[in-house]
């Protein structure tokens, strides 16, 4: 027996004596190819092996509809044949109506109106230069703001009355109303 790979003497040692062996399960690792398989190899060898020369020389026909078919003359004759006594009555529903005469109207002043801001003189203008706001600082004051809330006392604070302004009418008041009016 010629081996390529040496052999593990324990190996051969448990081998000889007649050792147990595991039970293992054989795994195929080069399957066959299956029907569909051999099926589309075939294919794809009689495309490459297709003989193009052997195809006869077909002039395709045209199907024509009705419209080709028929003169124009042989339809005119059957249009004057139609008997328009069958036809249902309908009535007609304007779908997508024309603008009224105010919409029209607006129109027109809005596509005035950009006109003229197309056709203003910018000489006129003042230049204007803006200003960034750091946002940095603006974050800073607010935080500084909050600290000043949560750090208030209530206790500067002084009591005060409040002092109604606008009563509403008594009762009285209200029976002098009804009898002043007539």
């Amino acid at each position: 027996m010629s081996s390529d790979h040496p052999t593990n003497p324990a190996l051969l040692k448990d081998i000889q004596s007649g050792a147990p062996l595991k039970k293992a399960e054989t795994q195929e690792k080069n399957p066959l190819p299956s029907i569909g398989d051999i099926s589309q190899e075939k294919t794809v060898q009689a495309i490459e092996t297709f003989d193009a020369s052997q195809l006869k020389h077909v002039e395709p026909q045209e199907k024509t509809g009705w419209k080709e078919s028929i003169s124009h003359d042989k339809a005119t004759q059957e249009l004057e044949k139609f008997d328009k006594s069958q036809l249902k009555p309908t009535a007609t529903e304007e779908k997508n109506p024309l603008p009224d005469k105010d919409a029209i109207c607006l129109e027109k002043q809005e596509a005035e109106f950009r006109e003229s801001i197309g056709r203003h003189d910018r000489s006129s203008m003042k230049k204007v230069e803006t200003q960034e706001k750091d946002a940095l600082k603006e974050i800073v004051a607010q935080e500084a703001t909050l600290k000043g809330v949560e750090k208030f006392s209530r206790n500067s604070l002084h009591k005060v009355e409040t002092c109604e302004k606008n009563p509403l009418p008594t009762a009285d008041d209200i029976k002098l109303e009804k009898k002043a009016e007539p």
